[in-house]
């Protein structure tokens, strides 16, 4: 079984209002990561195949706040302009050619002046809000464009995430945003071939991009990939609190924190 945790001295589970809480559900992988409302370094983490990691001693026993990232998600970006009350569903369905039954939920980017229009797995989703009802959906959309935002102040970057089956990624441009969006991916060819389809749809060159790269199935091979066609690659990091190993495996639970803060 995958499983570990890591926590820093200064994370206290019963200390009150004093944690944000980032809850990830993908597949059989369930992990959390907690971030301090003082400064957002991510304090403590926790992750395994199986329940289990939600309901781990460690988590904090009472969070200011809760938000979590189910995977698979179905989510579309659509222009402020042309979402129509009660059409969200008919944006979805023109993307993804189907929907999968749960909660059809809205979020505003006004980053780009957009909405994200997305949908998670029932099922995966209950094992969070039946442990914290009043937890915040996050759609791993919004996450991936806002840290490739955020990176972009100087050049081009591709904001990577590798799933399972599936490759998220986001290109931003000295603060605009060029393309986000989310493929299959079942093999490295797969992963290599549509990062690069990626820059080349953005009429970019992969010389001129640097890609931010991390995710919870992310390979050495994978890596040694993109080493070899992007000319800038390193591990995306968050903020962290000490010293902790793959720390870019997680980063669809520290971007979290500032996606709702």
């Amino acid at each position: 079984m995958d499983h570990g945790s890591w926590k820093a001295a200064r994370y206290d589970p019963a200390a009150e209002r004093s944690w944000h809480l980032s809850l990830l559900v993908a597949g059989d992988l369930r992990a959390w990561s907690v971030a301090a409302f003082d400064n957002g370094d991510t304090v403590a983490l926790g992750w395994s195949n199986g329940v289990s990691a939600l309901d781990a001693e460690e988590l904090p026993l009472h969070p200011a706040s809760v938000s979590f990232v189910t995977l698979p998600e179905w989510s579309a970006l659509v222009p402020e302009g042309a979402l129509e009350s009660g059409s969200e569903s008919r944006h979805l369905g023109l993307v993804h050619g189907g929907l999968p039954t749960g909660a059809l939920r809205d979020e505003p980017v006004p980053d780009i002046g957009a909405t994200c229009i997305y949908v998670h797995d029932d099922e995966q989703e209950r094992q969070v809000l039946d442990r914290y009802p009043s937890a915040r959906p996050v759609p791993m959309c919004t996450l991936m464009l806002r840290g490739a935002l955020a990176r972009s102040s100087n050049q081009a970057v591709m904001f990577l995430h590798r799933g399972h089956d599936r490759l998220d990624l986001a290109i931003a441009d000295r603060g605009r945003l060029l393309l986000s969006n989310t493929y299959p991916a079942r093999s490295s060819q797969d992963m290599l071939y549509f990062a690069l389809l990626a820059v080349d749809g953005c009429g970019l060159q992969p010389k001129d991009v640097r890609v931010e790269h991390g995710g919870t199935h992310l390979g050495t091979h994978e890596v040694s990939l993109l080493e070899r066609y992007f000319s800038g690659t390193a591990a995306a990091k968050g903020a962290w609190d000490g010293t902790a190993t793959d720390q870019s495996r997680w980063i669809a639970l520290t971007e979290q924190f500032a996606c709702v803060s």
